[in-house]
């Protein structure tokens, strides 16, 4: 490498560093080092290169190289809004004709960028970095120090390249420690719990049936509010279904890993199981569904990539940003617009991760400032989700609806009863009414009730939400108590007109015609 154009080349990459650039990358044999600098929402992506050509074909291909070379760099470090500077320092200019070299390549576009030629040859740079100050709102001064001789400019040279280098490794060495805190192996177990769960699932019971994941563990309203808090766990290790199961742990293998890579191993368990609390929390808060998944607590690793991502900005888009981004955000798409996707499991995992992150910090960083307020607002998240779930589960005719169900499976007729009439006397949800009045109907003919029974069945009917037992039953009601043949009749023929299909009371008919 001939020594001036190398002290040249390495005195200008020190200016543009003092002017904020920042080095990203070089190559120590060709002394070739490209720079960065965002300034608003644009940025400027230079490369500084010692090198004479003495023909313009030869230069003509540096520069295709060094356009393809910028377009990857424009998209590792995530900066659509760029503009590409090539600065050769050189001894002389090309023997042929390169005008066509010096206007600006590309189209201008963020497809395209356009990338400036700065040709700076000995002797005759003023008026090119003139133009490079201009382009790059920046202000260097010329080379003062021409008067040192070659032995000079050489150790200056080296020591500016070994002290560069240097930065580089350093900068290389921090990542890598940043990305290898700890070696994955809670990820690993907690698949392999999930699947052995899995398989005693497939083997205990009915997939499809809800009783059975509810007596596995489930994340029921009814049963949380009635102690059973340990279903916010439970339920994050059940699965509706294989495919479910699969697209949980691929993304737990993926999420978990970097996690336990960049955390740790106690940082993942807290931040997977904590904001997998916040989702299920989240999830009782706002929906009346049984629900089970690893969900809420995959997206809380989310949320520590996002804290990542505040924390060290230009390492995470990078490396994993724009991914990382990217799954976040068709998640959230799909998390919207498919109703049996839990949402707010998702979003409350998200968030409830991201502030857990924030109190235990990343390894090797501390912030007390922080961390408290991390801290702080994941506590007051988490408690404000519980307390608005307990009073809205508490007042939901929804929720009653299903805790009727649940008595009536388990034959506490009193209770239903109980249920029942305490929510008719709380709603005026005409769509609710109907089915209220039919449960309560049930548990009074259980206890041979037959009166009441046929009260609030001849006023369920009359609402717009009816099923075919109600006229079932206050048919076979009717019969019980005594009731003309064409008074039966009328209701069975009532019921026919809705569900004209229906076998038992097409039966009913037809052993009623035979009397």
């Amino acid at each position: 490498m001939d020594i001036p154009m190398q002290y040249r080349a390495y005195e200008l990459v020190k200016k543009l560093t003092e002017q904020g650039f920042r080095i990203i990358a070089g190559d120590y044999k060709t002394d070739e080092i490209w720079l960065e600098r965002k300034i608003d929402r644009k940025s400027a992506i230079v490369r500084v290169k010692p090198q004479t050509f003495d023909w313009a074909n030869r230069l003509r291909q540096d520069l295709q190289i060094a356009y393809q070379q910028m377009q990857r760099i424009r998209q590792a470090i995530a900066r659509p809004n760029a503009t590409f500077y090539s600065i050769y320092i050189a001894q002389e200019q090309p023997v042929d004709d390169w005008e066509d070299l010096k206007e600006p390549q590309g189209e201008g576009t963020k497809k395209s960028p356009k990338m400036h030629v700065y040709y700076l040859v000995d002797g005759d740079e003023t008026e090119k970095m003139s133009q490079l100050n201009q382009d790059l709102h920046i202000s260097l001064p010329l080379d003062k120090e021409r008067h040192l001789t070659d032995t000079e400019k050489e150790a200056a040279a080296n020591d500016s390249k070994n002290m560069l280098f240097q930065k580089i490794q350093e900068e290389q060495d921090k990542r890598k420690k940043i990305f290898s805190f700890s070696k994955p192996l809670f990820t690993y177990i907690l698949i392999a719990l999930n699947v052995l769960i899995f398989i005693f699932q497939l083997t205990s019971g009915d997939m499809e049936s809800i009783r059975h994941l509810i007596d596995l563990g489930a994340n029921y309203n009814v049963l949380v509010m009635e102690g059973e808090w340990w279903r916010f766990f439970t339920s994050m290790f059940l699965h509706l279904d294989f495919l479910h199961l699969m697209m949980n742990m691929l993304a737990l293998f993926y999420l978990g890993t970097t996690i336990e890579r960049v955390f740790g191993r106690i940082r993942f368990i807290m931040i997977y199981f904590l904001g997998g609390l916040t989702g299920s929390i989240a999830s009782f808060a706002f929906s009346i569904h049984v629900s089970a998944g690893a969900s809420g607590a995959i997206f809380a690793l989310f949320g520590a990539l996002l804290l990542f991502g505040l924390l060290y900005k230009q390492i995470f888009f990078q490396t994993m940003g724009a991914q990382i981004m990217l799954i976040l955000g068709i998640n959230l798409i799909l998390g919207f617009t498919v109703p049996e996707i839990d949402m707010a499991a998702h979003l409350g995992g998200l968030a409830g991760g991201f502030f857990i992150a924030a109190a235990a910090y990343v390894p090797n960083k501390k912030s007390r400032k922080h961390q408290f307020l991390g801290l702080i607002s994941y506590l007051v998240l988490s408690l404000g989700l519980f307390i608005y779930g307990w009073s809205f589960q508490a007042a939901s005719p929804e929720l009653k609806l299903i805790e009727a169900e649940r008595q009536i499976e388990e034959n506490n007729f009193t209770e239903v009863i109980s249920i029942t009439t305490e929510a008719l006397e709380q709603t005026d949800d005409s769509s609710l009414i109907p089915y209220f009045l039919f449960h309560r109907s049930y548990a009074y003919i259980q206890e041979s009730k037959y009166v009441e029974a046929v009260t609030d069945l001849e006023e369920a009917i009359h609402y717009e939400e009816r099923v075919p037992e109600m006229y079932h039953n206050l048919a076979v009601l009717y019969s019980e108590l005594g009731a003309g043949t064409a008074d039966i009749e009328a209701i069975i023929d009532e019921g026919l007109e809705y569900f004209p299909d229906n076998e038992e009371l097409t039966d009913l008919k037809n052993q009623l015609s035979s009397y």
